[in-house]
Protein backbone atom coordinates (compact mmCIF):
# COMPACT_ATOMS: atom_id res chain seq x y z
CA UNK A 1 0.00 0.00 0.00
CA UNK A 2 1.28 3.46 -0.87
CA UNK A 3 1.85 5.26 2.41
CA UNK A 4 0.64 8.57 0.97
CA UNK A 5 -2.77 7.54 -0.35
CA UNK A 6 -5.51 4.99 0.10
CA UNK A 7 -7.32 3.51 -2.89
CA UNK A 8 -10.85 4.45 -1.81
CA UNK A 9 -12.44 2.18 -4.42
CA UNK A 10 -10.54 -0.85 -3.12
CA UNK A 11 -11.37 0.11 0.45
CA UNK A 12 -15.04 0.34 -0.45
CA UNK A 13 -14.98 -3.04 -2.18
CA UNK A 14 -13.22 -4.58 0.80
CA UNK A 15 -15.78 -3.21 3.24
CA UNK A 16 -18.64 -4.49 1.04
CA UNK A 17 -16.96 -7.91 0.77
CA UNK A 18 -16.54 -8.14 4.55
CA UNK A 19 -20.11 -6.97 5.18
CA UNK A 20 -21.61 -9.41 2.71
CA UNK A 21 -19.40 -12.16 4.06
CA UNK A 22 -21.16 -11.76 7.39
CA UNK A 23 -24.52 -11.71 5.64
CA UNK A 24 -25.18 -8.15 6.83
CA UNK A 25 -27.19 -5.45 5.15
CA UNK A 26 -25.99 -1.85 5.16
CA UNK A 27 -28.43 -1.26 8.01
CA UNK A 28 -26.80 -4.05 10.03
CA UNK A 29 -23.32 -2.61 9.53
CA UNK A 30 -24.58 0.90 10.28
CA UNK A 31 -26.05 -0.32 13.55
CA UNK A 32 -22.86 -2.18 14.51
CA UNK A 33 -20.44 0.69 13.84
CA UNK A 34 -22.68 3.71 14.55
CA UNK A 35 -22.49 5.23 11.06
CA UNK A 36 -25.29 6.09 8.67
CA UNK A 37 -26.37 3.73 5.90
CA UNK A 38 -25.97 6.55 3.38
CA UNK A 39 -22.36 7.17 4.39
CA UNK A 40 -21.52 3.46 4.33
CA UNK A 41 -23.09 3.14 0.89
CA UNK A 42 -21.04 6.07 -0.38
CA UNK A 43 -17.92 4.57 1.22
CA UNK A 44 -18.52 1.17 -0.40
CA UNK A 45 -19.03 2.86 -3.76
CA UNK A 46 -15.89 4.96 -3.40
CA UNK A 47 -17.81 8.23 -3.49
CA UNK A 48 -17.55 9.26 0.17
CA UNK A 49 -14.42 11.32 -0.36
CA UNK A 50 -11.59 11.05 2.12
CA UNK A 51 -12.94 9.06 5.07
CA UNK A 52 -12.55 10.11 8.67
CA UNK A 53 -10.04 7.83 10.41
CA UNK A 54 -12.43 7.33 13.33
CA UNK A 55 -15.10 6.01 10.93
CA UNK A 56 -12.65 3.57 9.36
CA UNK A 57 -11.49 2.51 12.81
CA UNK A 58 -15.10 1.83 13.86
CA UNK A 59 -15.60 -0.34 10.79
CA UNK A 60 -12.35 -2.24 11.38
CA UNK A 61 -13.33 -2.97 15.00
CA UNK A 62 -16.71 -4.34 13.90
CA UNK A 63 -14.94 -6.80 11.58
CA UNK A 64 -12.33 -7.71 14.20
CA UNK A 65 -9.49 -6.20 12.17
CA UNK A 66 -6.82 -3.63 12.85
CA UNK A 67 -6.77 -0.47 10.74
CA UNK A 68 -3.75 -1.83 8.91
CA UNK A 69 -5.50 -5.12 8.12
CA UNK A 70 -8.56 -3.31 6.76
CA UNK A 71 -6.48 -0.98 4.62
CA UNK A 72 -3.91 -3.50 3.37
CA UNK A 73 -4.19 -5.31 0.07
CA UNK A 74 -2.18 -8.19 -1.31
CA UNK A 75 -0.93 -11.64 -0.51
CA UNK A 76 0.33 -10.96 3.00
CA UNK A 77 -3.21 -10.16 4.10
CA UNK A 78 -4.64 -13.27 2.48
CA UNK A 79 -2.13 -15.46 4.30
CA UNK A 80 -2.84 -13.67 7.58
CA UNK A 81 -6.60 -14.07 7.24
CA UNK A 82 -6.22 -17.76 6.37
CA UNK A 83 -4.14 -18.34 9.48
CA UNK A 84 -6.57 -16.37 11.67
CA UNK A 85 -9.84 -17.84 10.37
CA UNK A 86 -11.68 -19.78 13.03
CA UNK A 87 -14.27 -22.47 12.44
CA UNK A 88 -16.90 -20.11 13.82
CA UNK A 89 -15.98 -17.59 11.09
CA UNK A 90 -16.80 -20.04 8.30
CA UNK A 91 -20.12 -19.50 6.53
CA UNK A 92 -23.00 -21.70 7.67
CA UNK A 93 -22.80 -25.29 6.43
CA UNK A 94 -19.31 -25.05 4.95
CA UNK A 95 -17.51 -26.66 7.91
CA UNK A 96 -19.98 -29.58 7.89
CA UNK A 97 -19.42 -30.09 4.18
CA UNK A 98 -15.65 -29.91 4.64
CA UNK A 99 -15.77 -32.94 6.94
CA UNK A 100 -18.19 -34.82 4.72
CA UNK A 101 -16.32 -34.24 1.44
CA UNK A 102 -12.85 -34.14 3.03
CA UNK A 103 -12.12 -30.71 1.57
CA UNK A 104 -8.71 -29.22 2.28
CA UNK A 105 -8.40 -26.07 4.38
CA UNK A 106 -7.25 -24.24 1.23
CA UNK A 107 -10.39 -25.34 -0.66
CA UNK A 108 -12.57 -24.19 2.23
CA UNK A 109 -10.77 -20.83 2.37
CA UNK A 110 -11.33 -20.26 -1.35
CA UNK A 111 -14.99 -21.27 -1.11
CA UNK A 112 -15.54 -19.08 1.96
CA UNK A 113 -14.52 -16.03 -0.06
CA UNK A 114 -16.95 -16.62 -2.93
CA UNK A 115 -19.79 -14.16 -3.34
CA UNK A 116 -22.14 -14.22 -6.31
CA UNK A 117 -24.12 -11.03 -6.80
CA UNK A 118 -23.43 -10.19 -3.19
CA UNK A 119 -24.72 -13.50 -1.86
CA UNK A 120 -23.24 -16.81 -0.79
CA UNK A 121 -24.76 -20.20 0.05
CA UNK A 122 -26.61 -20.26 3.35
CA UNK A 123 -26.42 -23.97 4.18
CA UNK A 124 -24.57 -27.22 3.51
CA UNK A 125 -26.68 -28.09 0.47
CA UNK A 126 -26.08 -24.67 -1.06
CA UNK A 127 -22.31 -25.16 -0.68
CA UNK A 128 -22.63 -28.67 -2.16
CA UNK A 129 -24.44 -27.22 -5.19
CA UNK A 130 -21.72 -24.57 -5.59
CA UNK A 131 -18.94 -27.18 -5.44
CA UNK A 132 -20.73 -29.43 -7.95
CA UNK A 133 -21.23 -26.46 -10.26
CA UNK A 134 -17.55 -25.50 -10.05
CA UNK A 135 -16.61 -29.13 -10.74
CA UNK A 136 -18.87 -29.23 -13.82
CA UNK A 137 -17.39 -25.98 -15.11
CA UNK A 138 -13.89 -27.33 -14.64
CA UNK A 139 -13.03 -24.55 -12.21
CA UNK A 140 -12.16 -26.93 -9.41
CA UNK A 141 -10.56 -30.38 -9.41
CA UNK A 142 -12.95 -33.00 -8.00
CA UNK A 143 -11.80 -34.71 -4.81
CA UNK A 144 -10.42 -38.23 -5.31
Amino acid sequence: MDSKSIDLTKLGHRIRFLRQGKGWSLADLAKECGLSKAYLSDLENGSAGKPNIQYIYSISVVFGLTLNELLEEGNARAETSRAKRKESDLPAGLKDLQGELKLSDDDVEVLAQINFRGKRPKDKEGWRFLIETLNMLGQRKPQK
